[in-house]
Order: C-alpha cells, then sequence, then structure tokens
C-alpha cells in the first residue's frame, strides 16, 4: 500500500521531510509506504483562511498527481484539512483530513472534547470549523491555543509538549474536556506522551490518519461520488 502525505507548507527542506517520513512510517503496517512531500508554492504554514485559500491550488494538483502516480491514498498533513473536499471532487482514491477524524474520534471516546491550537488568533477558525464540518457543536467543550506558532512547534519539543499538558489542564479542569484533539500536525508525536501524563486521550492527527488512511484503502472503500461530485466541466483560467 502506498501511502501520499502532502503537507500545505511551503519551503521545507527535503531533510525535514524525510524525517517525517520516518515518524509516520513508524506509525504504519508493515507493508505500508509513506511518501511525503510538501506543497511547490503558497504559505510556509497554515494559519489562517487566507493561508489555506493560497495552499488549495496546490494541495488539489499534487493529490491529483499522487493518484496518477498510483497511491492507494491521499493524507492532507494538516487539522484544518484545507482543500480536502475539492481533493476528493477529483480523486477516485481516499483524501483524509485528519483534523475532522480526530474529531469524529474524540466524540467516541469521550462526551466532551477540547481542541488544543497553535496561536490565539487560530481559536475563533478552530471553533468554527466544528460547526463547518457538520460535528455536533455541544460535544466542544473548548479551543484553547498554546501561543506557538506552526513554524515554531518543533524547534523545542520540551517547551511544546509543557506548554501542551499545561493548556491541555485548563481544558479539563475550567472547561470539562473529557478528551483532547491536538489541532496542529506539527505536535505529532506528543499524542502519547500527553495522554500518559494527563490520564485522558489525547489524539494526535498525524497516526489517526495513517490508520484511517490505511483502513479505507484496505477495505476499498473511499468518498462517495454522490457527495462529492465532479466538478462541472467549464473554461477555468
Amino acid at each position: 500500500m502506498r501511502i501520499k502525505v502532502i503537507i500545505p507548507n511551503s519551503g521545507m527542506s527535503r531533510e525535514t521531510l524525510i524525517q517525517r517520513e520516518e515518524m509516520l512510517s513508524a506509525f504504519a503496517s508493515p507493508g505500508t509506504d509513506i511518501s511525503v512531500d510538501c506543497i511547490a508554492g503558497g504559505p510556509e504554514s497554515i494559519e489562517s483562511a487566507y493561508d489555506e485559500v493560497l495552499a488549495g491550488p496546490y494541495v488539489v494538483e499534487q493529490a491529483a498527481a499522487a493518484e496518477r502516480a498510483g497511491f492507494d491514498a491521499v493524507i492532507v498533513y494538516c487539522g484544518s484539512d484545507p482543500a480536502v473536499s475539492a481533493a476528493r471532487e477529483l480523486l477516485h482514491i481516499p483524501v483524509i483530513g485528519p483534523g475532522k477524524i480526530s474529531k469524529l474520534i474524540a466524540m467516541d471516546l469521550s462526551f466532551h472534547y477540547s481542541v488544543i491550537t497553535v496561536l490565539d488568533s487560530c481559536v475563533g477558525r478552530d471553533t468554527e470549523a466544528v460547526w463547518e464540518k457538520g460535528l455536533p457543536t455541544e460535544k466542544l467543550a473548548s479551543v484553547r491555543s498554546i501561543g506557538i506558532p506552526v513554524s515554531q512547534v518543533r524547534d523545542d519539543m520540551e517547551r511544546t509538549f509543557q506548554a501542551l499538558c499545561d493548556t491541555a489542564r485548563q481544558c479539563i479542569e475550567e472547561d470539562g474536556a473529557q478528551c483532547i484533539v491536538l489541532s496542529c500536525l506539527g505536535m505529532a508525536g506528543m499524542g502519547a506522551r500527553m495522554s500518559e501524563a494527563l490520564q485522558i486521550p489525547v489524539l494526535d492527527p498525524a497516526p489517526i490518519a495513517v490508520k484511517y488512511a490505511e483502513m479505507l484503502a484496505g477495505l476499498r472503500l473511499c468518498h462517495s461520488p454522490a457527495a462529492y461530485l465532479p466538478p462541472p466541466k467549464k473554461a477555468r483560467i
């Protein structure tokens, strides 16, 4: 099985992409090949609706190229799930949005969950995303931020881990969260350690997306073409 992971951040070095491949491959089943690329242009990170729009065309183009290259599934490696719906309209293989599937699992594992995002400016977007994705808003206990931009999340992993745990404790003690969803894929690898420290489930969208992609591809399931209709043929300049 071959899974293409598209990071909607531009300008990442090949060394960094290889590190992501190695990390994600550790979550994958034997026989699953993980290939990671970043977008060829657009923003260096996704921290606003504007960033999502700029990244979208590159995500769709690279997702379509992955299908032509014979990949079995595509993961858009961002908790905001940018351009996932658009890619699904074009592709006939599973296109995975880590943010949505992680929230769906959170609702199964708990009655109320909180989302931890990067910056205060992202709190409103992550809150609205729950409504936009058709998820019940009454299940969302809160959205809180750690005050670290996407580009710096992995610079000092211990600092990030401490900020995540401190914020998660606020979600638990003040907001009533019974489960935590990490919204930024730059936080990958923190979930299991946080779960142990906090004694509640902390959902890391990175391994969740890999396992979900494997499940759909392995079961030969895909998004419904009756839901994600192909775009009408027309001139697009």
